[in-house]
């Protein structure tokens, strides 16, 4: 794969994050790279003034690589708009826990020299979520998750009751604060904290895992990502429907939330010394002797 057109996204809050973004659009120019930098209100900065400067979205024809530098909240915002066009995507961990940035900033341009100028790296494909909402028949909205779908209490502080169906056949009814709907990437983020299991990313499922269920014998179940699967709101109440935590809409009474695998994939690249179970142990702390 030849990468000819690189974007970079950061987050520009602090000085320091700004130079290192110029210092790898400065690495990938001298290598010949046509590069765009996606810096929202910052563009008009003097820092940008001699770079290719605007929208993400602006540039989805002609990219052939998506560089994140930030935490996995910046690479969920993005994996969304370039998912359907099949544009790889690296993450450059400027964050705290970063499951999907997962290279260093200090190692950042060695890294990434091996990968764009050596070959060196592997692609993992990881599935994204759709939900789409039906109202009256029709389609109200539709967007797309990487890590998870949550439908939720809104403001007002009551339960939720909703009725699940899997692949056409009824599952249960609920009343709880609400459900998450994670993909494999999105196992070890709510849906986690929820109480939900841990989903290696090629494992071809999603997790369901009911939020504060008023039932205990409501527990987190993993359905094949080929399933459709149907979600009834049965009584009224201020519900809403988030994308991972992203993109919000409001629900209502007697909508009908209609969730599958979307047909594309992201395809993340990862050095080549990466290792997803390392990854969990040092993110998680997991073997930790305890002296």
């Amino acid at each position: 794969m030849h990468f000819k057109n690189i974007a970079i996204i950061g987050k520009y809050q602090s000085e320091n994050l700004t130079i290192q973004v110029l210092d790898l659009a400065k690495f990938l120019h001298e290598m010949g790279i046509k590069v765009y930098i996606d810096c929202g209100d910052y563009c008009n900065h003097d820092e940008f003034r001699n770079c290719n400067t605007g929208k993400l979205s602006d540039w989805l024809n002609v990219l052939d690589l998506v560089i994140v530098v930030g935490g996995d909240g910046t690479l969920l915002s993005a994996a969304r708009q370039i998912a359907s066009h099949n544009i790889p995507i690296i993450g450059v961990n400027q964050g705290r826990l970063g499951f999907m940035t997962d290279i260093a900033i200090n190692d950042m341009l060695p890294v990434l020299g091996r990968i764009i100028q050596g070959g060196e790296y592997d692609i993992e494909e990881r599935a994204l979520i759709s939900g789409v909402v039906m109202r009256e028949d029709k389609v109200f909205h539709n967007a797309l998750a990487l890590n998870d779908i949550v439908i939720a209490r809104g403001a007002i502080g009551n339960m939720i009751e909703f009725d699940l169906s899997i692949g056409g056949q009824f599952v249960l009814s609920q009343k709880s604060d609400g459900v998450i709907f994670a993909t494999p990437t999105g196992s070890t983020a709510y849906s986690l904290a929820a109480g939900g299991p841990i989903l290696h990313p090629n494992s071809g499922v999603f997790a369901i895992v009911p939020i504060c269920p008023q039932s205990m014998t409501n527990r987190p179940i993993v359905v094949s990502d080929n399933a459709n699967i149907e979600f009834s709101q049965i009584r009224e109440n201020a519900t809403q429907m988030h994308f991972d935590g992203q993109e919000c809409v409001d629900l209502h009474h007697q909508d009908k939330v209609l969730l599958s695998k979307h047909s594309k994939t992201l395809k993340l690249i990862h050095p080549k010394e990466y290792n997803y179970y390392y990854t969990l142990r040092r993110k998680l702390d997991w073997s930790k002797r305890v002296s």
